[in-house]
């Protein structure tokens, strides 16, 4: 009989404990946070930015693992292949998922591989000039182009990028012709650009301002809080262009409750004075969508980039 209790006891206990382990509360441990740019990079410094504060708000740990390269399209392999249990996270624009399935052959992913969390914030890029150009307005800069077709070049931080789409969609729907000179990153953009030795740029607002450049135009709707004088495409008359869209994803098949937490504590964060300061100090918009507006967000951008590039003539490599 003593036997039969405490076998019925020790079920009781294990039925109790496996109860328990099921409500746990997440996150529980460090959650590993995939960004895939090399450290310093904008999207780096303001993911370091989101993660410290759902540290602050879920009292866990959210380390930054920098996995660059290959369009980004690296880190989110490595995201693409992590368990789906909610500790592995990446931070990052739509690039990876929104272009590089239009530029890249053979990706280890899909867009459908992830779920997107949230949105956090927005890249804008711009048209800039080196502070010793001759070109003082847009009006300037376009005429001269024109003027002179094929002669100028300008630069973006690599084929395929939001910035190459932006500035390449321009030129090409203004009628002007310049030669596109691709670099690795804006950091390599910058010395040409002040020297003049490239005539201009598209770039992110955030990786260029306070730099020794001037903006021309802002790839926006609405006119940005770092260049309140500057004018945009869309006033201009041009496409407005779509900003880097950032945010946090998931693999595929985390769990419902999980995804619920991550999307909350997201909403918290960017609602929070840490985040919107540092912000503020990165140039970067703040601006947050959950998981459905986020996920119809980046397959409308899926779907125009796929024009896009198919009207630029832009081959999968």
């Amino acid at each position: 009989m003593r036997n039969l209790v405490a076998t019925f006891l020790t079920a009781c206990m294990g039925l109790a404990m496996s109860s328990a382990g099921a409500q746990e509360l997440y996150p529980s441990r460090a959650v590993t946070v995939i960004v895939p740019f090399q450290a310093g990079h904008g999207v780096d410094l303001m993911g370091r930015a989101l993660a410290s504060e759902f540290s602050k708000i879920t009292g866990q740990a959210f380390p930054i693992v920098n996995r660059e390269g290959a369009a980004a399209t690296i880190g989110f392999a490595a995201l693409a292949a992590a368990k789906p249990d909610g500790y592995t996270v990446a931070i990052s624009p739509n690039t990876p998922l929104t272009i590089a399935p239009h530029v890249i052959k053979n990706l280890a992913y899909t867009l459908d591989s992830f779920v997107p969390v949230c949105q956090s914030f927005e890249n804008v890029m711009a048209l800039f000039v080196g502070s010793a150009s001759p070109y003082k307005t847009y009006q300037e800069l376009a005429a001269a182009v024109k003027s002179q077709a094929g002669k100028f070049s300008w630069a973006s931080s690599g084929v395929g990028s939001v910035p190459h789409l932006s500035a390449s969609a321009w030129l090409a729907t203004s009628g002007l012709d310049a030669v596109h000179v691709p670099f690795r990153g804006e950091p390599q953009i910058l010395p040409q650009l002040i020297s003049n030795e490239i005539t201009f740029a598209a770039a992110s607002i955030s990786g260029m301002a306070g730099k020794g450049v001037r903006p021309l135009a802002v790839f926006a709707e609405q006119r940005h809080f770092a260049y309140p004088d500057v004018p945009t495409m869309a006033e201009l008359g041009h496409a407005a262009g779509v900003p880097g869209l950032n945010g946090m994803f998931a693999p595929r098949g985390t769990p419902e409750a999980v995804l619920a937490s991550l999307e909350k504590t997201c909403a918290e964060v960017t609602s929070s004075e840490g985040f919107r300061a540092a912000a503020l100090r990165l140039n970067q918009r703040v601006s947050f969508l959950g998981r459905k507006d986020f996920d119809k967000r980046l397959r409308a951008d899926f779907d125009e980039k796929a024009k896009l590039i198919k009207q630029l003539n832009i081959k999968a490599e």
